[in-house]
Order: C-alpha cells, then structure tokens, then sequence
C-alpha cells in the first residue's frame, strides 16, 4: 500500500483538463455508448481530440461550412443549422450570443450547448485574412508525455517484450483560423523496442482560390454517411439523426497507426462543384503466412489493427505490406442539398487470404479492390432524407437510408434503415452500424427527442440489427433488440442530470466445445444508470454516477453495479486544478464502463472487471512561458483476484497502479 500512497502524495504537488461545460457531458455519454456498444477495442482519442480541436478553434456561427461540424458531433439537429442559415438571410449574421433565442428550435439547453463552441464573427473579415498573416495569428503546441503502468506484467516478466514499459509521445501542431494546420506525432507503445516506432505527419490548408482543401501527408477523408470511404472513427448518435453534412478531408493529428490514409488529398471547387481527389501509399501491419525466396511476402491471412509491435512476431507483422489507395468524389452541392459519386480503389503488395473459417466465407480475398457508391441529402423544411448507396466489385450491394422529421421546434423523429451485404468489403468505412463494420447487417433504427418542459429532454433509441450469415459470436442467423430510454435535466449552465435505462436481448453462441453443434441463447442485458453534474462552491463540482445491470443467459444470471464519486476543483484565476475520482464496482459478468478525466488530447473510458475499488488523481498546474503540467496517477484494487489480466499482459497480485505525466508548451 505504501507504493501506492507515494506516488499519490507526489502527484498533489502537480496541482485537470476539463472545461466541465454540459457540451463536455454529452460528448462523453457519446462516446460512453460508443465503447459499450463495440465488441472490439475502439481507439476514441482521435474523436476527442477533434472535439477539443473546436473548443481551441471555435466555430464561427456565420460560416455555413464551419457550423456544420457541430451535426458531425450530434451537438445539434439539420435543422438547427438550416434555422441559423435562414435567419442570416432574413436579418444578416448573428453577432451576439443574445440573439440565439430569436431562432427557432435553440432552447436554453441547446444555447448552453453551443456557447463553448462558437464565435460571432463576419466572414468577410475572415475574407480580408491574408496569407501572409497565417503565421502572425497562428497557435504553437508541443506536447511530450509519458505513460507506465508500475506493476509487472508478464511480458516483461518473461522477457518476451523487447522495449520498456513505458509509453512515449511527442507531439507538435500549428493551427492558424482554421485555414491552416501542420505537425507532427512520434509514438512508441509500452514495451516496443524501437524508440520512433511510429512517426506522423500532416500539412492541411485551405480557400486557395479554386483550391478548398490540400492536405500532405497523413489524412483522413469521409464522403456522405461514411459507407463508400469513411476513415478514422466517427462520432455515433445518443438519439436523434444520423446525418452527416461535408466533412471530405481533414488532418489526421491522433497517433492512430491504422485509421488514417498517407500521401496526398485535395479538393478543387467552382461555384457548386466540387472534384476532390486523393492518393495514398503506406505500409500496413499484416500476418504473413507465404514468402517467396527472398522472404518478401505472397500471401498475408489478415491486416493487424493493434499497432503493437513489442514481441519478436508482433515486429515481423509490422510494415509487412505496402497498401495503395487512390479515387475521387465529385459532387453537387447547394445550400439545403447534395448529391455526390466516390470511387476508390485499394491495391494491396500481396494477396490477402483469410485462413478458412466458416464464419469468414464472403470475407475479402485478393489483391485489389473497388469500391463505388452515391450519397445525397435534403433538408426541405421540417422534414431531412439522407442515405447512400455503394458496392464493392465483388457486387455485393450495401446501402442506408434515413429520415429525419421536425414537426415543432423541440420535437424530431428520426428513422433510418441499413443493409449491409456479408459479401460487401471496404478498407476504410465508418457508416452507422451495431457491429464493428458495414457488413453482414440489417435493421431499423428508430429514435426521438423531444424537449417536454425548459431544460428538460426525453430521448429513446431503438435499434433491430440482425445478420443473415455467421459471425464469430454467432454460429447461425442472429438478432439484436436494443431499448434506449434517458432523461435529460439542465439545472444551469454546469449542472446537468440524467436517467439512462437499456435493455438489449441478444443472440450469441452458447458454451460447448465443438463450434459446429453450438446453439444460440438469448443473452439479456437490463441497466439503469444515475447521473449528476453540480457545482457545490466556487471552482468545486462534483460529479456523481450510479449504475446497475443484469446479464442473463441460459446459463447464468449476474448482477452488477457502479458507484463514483468525482470531485474537480478549478479555481478561477488560478493556475492549478485537480480530479479526483473514488469508484466502487462489482462486475462478475462482463465489464461496466465509465469515463474518465485525463491529460490533454487522451481519453480514457475503464472497463472495470470483478470486484474492487478504482481512484485517481489527476492535476494540472500552469507555469510560465505557455508551460503546463498534466499529471495522473491511477489505483485499481480487487477484492476477488490474485492475479490481474492474461497472457503477456498478465499481472501477479491484486493491485495495479498506472501514471501518466505530459509537459504543454502553448505559444
């Protein structure tokens, strides 16, 4: 106990990044869903780094352009931004924050959403911006940070992980107004060897003339609803529409080593047209199976998508095959509507053979492949349609199609159907889908959200996935219910509580070990989560949850239950702030899920097993010269274990303690 106490009592001298704003809290129950909802491990630090981008680079209300990356990040409806684009029409642009109130569907909750995000600014200002002042207004950052878990893990134990424990990042971004961003990111994992083993870098500029985007270097792009290309991760709705308005290409700043293309992107445009083209070549992960006699290889059986690189196999995966990406998108766009045709086409050094099993029979295999859709959308009043079509050139169709529907201010209701062929396969597509991609899947996806009284919201979310082939955790046809019910009440502009209830009936496979003779059961999942944002004094809020689930199966029934307790302490005019976390959980069937605060640019959301206690502390201090300090330092205590994780990553005993400590130098 005493070499957890230690490092505690040392972090209080690095007296949190948080803005602890209510946009703050929607975005985490985001992307709280976003991870319960996935049966893989999602890296979402490139979505909050995206958020936290806007909050530096607020959005100017007065350029449609701009105001639509608040859709992307399901902050508001369609509609609110076609009321806000009207309203300019009719009386000019918006240049106080009093005027919001004037414009139809933005309530006292929706204001206190948007007043963290946005600017009042003309954009013929932004027209009278020279190129030549791009470096005089633009913002430095560099950021170094480490990471470590304390205990020893079996890996290193074993000597089986080649590098050290610790995690290390560098990091430099310069952003000007939003016309123009380079940096770069250089990461090594935990236990990697290799002091560099993964480099980024990116160059993005806009509005030159004919030319509305160019980026070098690593990118990301997303044409219509993600189905045809849609790289990096997307923001998924908690209610409402699923809309997505012209996002096309944008920097990719996050050490993500899978999601993100490398080479060169550009958008040209005259007057409604746009011809976006885009060309990426990069070495990609992969299990290698033929080689030919030089070793170089013929045949790899998957893509990894880890990023890991720390045992002797994991570095012969790395960089084993070069992955070629290059198409287009030309598209149609006015003020309320768009249509748009993209085609890419992804070549990959050697042929990709997945090793034979049942449930990857229409699983991709070759060397190259096409993919081709159209996408459109059109807001007409009260009422928004949007989908997109594409096809991979094995003709195995996909396609989605939604409807939004606003018939007051503060009611909408929204309705949106998919099918995924199990034959269709894309590289890069972040489309709205229950499962890990746009493949073997259909359903009806059905929400609303109706604000019933001031600073009160009711949402539910009803999804009916089901696959017509196998999966891995299903060895037959499947179906999926899933009920989500919350309210919402915004007591002030920091206050904010909610009641979130899920039900989910799925169908899995049950135990027994010949696969081919298992038969699905029903696995029903029932939980009920409370939770409170308030200030209690000046600089003090406290945060509150608690949450309780049942599982139940054929074989078993487990219950399970999460209680935290948050307190921030954010003085005004101070150069200090701290986090501190107390959380009690007790989950034997599966795990529960909770956000946590941390150092800049990261996010953490704990997936908490068994029984036990999680707290942790976290501090930020500012110094001078644009210098702050961000420090975290975390302890996990179970009550039913002697030993922690599996395999490599196994840890003898029932405590594990991680820290983390990052240097920001702002200029």
């Amino acid at each position: 106990m005493k070499r957890i106490l230690i490092p505690l009592l040392i972090m209080l001298s690095f007296p949190i990044f948080a803005q602890n704003s209510i946009t703050d809290e929607i975005i985490i129950d985001q992307i709280e869903r976003m991870v319960e909802n996935s049966d893989e491990e999602v890296d979402i630090n490139e979505l909050i780094e995206n958020y936290w981008s806007i909050c530096e680079n607020k959005i100017n209300i007065n350029n449609p352009d701009e105001l639509n990356q608040l859709i992307e990040l399901h902050l508001v409806n369609v509609f609110i931004i076609e009321n806000i684009n009207s309203y300019r029409k009719n009386f000019g642009d918006l240049m106080t924050f009093d005027e919001l109130q004037f414009i139809e569907g933005i309530d006292k909750m929706t204001s206190n959403i948007l007043k963290p995000l946005i600017i009042f600014e003309k954009p013929s200002e932004k027209e009278k911006f020279r190129a030549k002042d791009l470096w005089k207004y633009g913002k430095h950052q560099t950021i170094f940070q480490l990471e470590q878990c304390f205990n020893e893990k079996a890996g290193y134990k074993e000597q089986k992980y080649l590098g050290s424990p610790r995690k290390m990042m560098l990091r430099y971004s310069f952003s000007s107004r939003n016309k123009l961003e380079f940096g770069f990111a250089m990461e090594k994992d935990a236990g990697e060897k290799n002091i560099l083993d993964f480099f980024s870098f990116h160059f993005l500029i806009k509005d030159l003339k004919f030319v509305r985007t160019l980026a070098l270097g690593d990118y990301q792009l997303t044409f219509g609803q993600g189905l045809t290309m849609g790289s990096g991760i997307a923001f998924a709705a908690s209610g409402g529409s699923l809309l997505r308005k012209n996002k096309k290409i944008r920097a990719s700043k996050s050490a993500n080593e899978t999601r993100y293309l490398r080479g060169i992107a550009t958008t040209l445009n005259y007057k409604d047209l746009e011809l976006t083209l885009f060309y990426s070549n990069k070495k990609v992960d992969a299990n290698v199976s033929v080689t030919d006699s030089l070793g170089e290889p013929q045949v790899v059986t998957a893509l990894q998508q880890t990023g890991l690189h720390r045992t002797h196999s994991e570095l012969v995966d790395r960089h084993a095959i070069k992955q070629q990406l290059f198409g287009g998108n030309f598209s149609y766009r006015r003020s309320n509507f768009q249509i748009g045709y993209t085609i890419h086409k992804t070549v990959l050094s050697c042929n990709l053979i997945p090793e034979p099993r049942l449930y990857n029979t229409f699983y991709f295999r070759g060397k190259s492949l096409v993919n081709q859709g159209v996408d459109f959308y059109y807001v007409l009043k009260k009422f928004a349609f949007y989908g997109e079509a594409a096809i991979s050139d094995n003709n195995a169709p996909t396609a989605l199609l939604g409807t939004t529907v606003q018939p007051t201010g503060y009611i909408d209701f929204t309705v949106l159907y998919r099918y995924y062929d199990k034959a269709y396969h894309n590289f890069y597509c972040n489309s709205y889908a229950s499962g890990s991609s746009a493949r073997n899947e259909k359903g009806l996806y059905l929400s609303t959200s109706i604000t019933f009284a001031p600073r009160w919201r009711f949402i539910a979310t009803v999804d009916f996935p089901q696959s017509d082939w196998i999966k891995t955790t299903a060895y037959a046809p499947s179906r999926t219910q899933d009920y989500n019910l919350q309210i919402n009440h915004q007591i002030n502009s920091k206050s904010l509580f909610f009641i979130q209830f899920r039900y989910k009936n799925k169908e899995k496979n049950g135990s027994g070990e010949n696969t081919y003779m298992r038969q699905l059961i029903h696995e029903r999942k029932m939980s009920l989560r409370f939770h409170i944002t308030y200030p209690v004094s000046n600089g003090v809020i406290l945060k509150n949850r608690v949450e309780f689930s049942k599982n139940r199966d054929a074989q078993k029934i487990g219950t399970s239950y999460l209680i935290y307790q948050d307190i921030l302490y954010n003085p005004e005019n101070r150069p200090y702030s701290i986090a501190f976390r107390y959380a009690l959980f007790d989950s034997p069937n599966g795990a529960v899920y909770a956000y946590e605060n941390d150092i800049l640019n990261a996010f953490s959301i704990g997936g908490l097993y068994h029984k036990g206690l999680r707290i942790y502390l976290l501090g930020k201090v500012k110094l001078r010269y644009g210098i702050s300090v961000n420090a975290k330092i975390g302890c996990t205590i179970y009550n039913d274990v002697n030993e922690i994780g599996s395999g490599l990553e196994k840890i003898d005993g029932n405590v594990k303690t991680d820290g983390k400590i990052q240097i920001v130098w702002k200029l």
